[in-house]
């Protein structure tokens, strides 16, 4: 016993698919000629009258704190300590570091020791930083980097940077300035 062909089918596909296979099925008979193509439903595609491309520039962006200077508390209360060495604490400097450079980059901390009025200057060992709560580092002559990356940063990275100073003893009284000079930089 043979059955009726299942109409449902071909009723849901609708004749656009219909007329495909019917096309296909021929020419698939005939030796292969190529499927033909259907016209999209809707609506032709309306002419391009501009383009639209943005431009998403290649950099890298330090953004930093409103106060720029560091402090180290050497009030009354605080010195001298009970006992040297001694290290006193400056308040975190918050920053932000933003790249869309698909290259390496860096931001790297410079810092200078300035002469007091005397021609006087603390030396560089004795401060130390840290970025977002890592270890201690002593700052050396020369750039350092305080924080790499490679490629967008999807966003504002947070960059915290402390200071620290260690006093000996054997300082002599002043008023002392380091320049600081951060620096970011998209790597070749």
């Amino acid at each position: 016993m043979t059955s009726a062909p299942d109409t449902r089918r071909s009723r849901r596909a609708g004749p656009a698919v219909l007329l495909a296979a019917a096309l296909w099925g021929s020419a698939a008979a005939q030796g292969g000629l190529p499927f033909p193509a259907l016209p999209l439903p809707g609506p032709a595609p309306a002419q391009t009258d501009a383009l639209l491309r943005p431009l998403i520039p290649d950099l890298i962006v330090l953004r930093r704190p409103a106060v720029t200077e560091v402090t180290f508390d050497l009030g009354p209360a605080n010195y001298p300590p009970a006992q040297f060495p001694a290290r006193y604490f400056a308040p975190a400097q918050a920053f932000g570091v933003f790249s869309s450079s698909a290259r390496p980059w860096t931001v790297q901390l410079e810092v200078r020791s300035q002469p007091d009025v005397r021609g006087r200057t603390l030396p560089l060992p004795g401060l130390n930083f840290r970025v977002n709560g890592g270890p201690w580092v002593q700052v050396t002559p020369g750039p350092q980097v305080v924080l790499s990356g490679s490629g967008p940063s999807a966003g504002w990275l947070p960059l915290s940077v402390e200071f620290a100073l260690d006093l000996t003893g054997a300082e002599a009284g002043g008023g002392y300035l380091f320049d600081m000079t951060f620096t970011a930089l998209a790597l070749p």
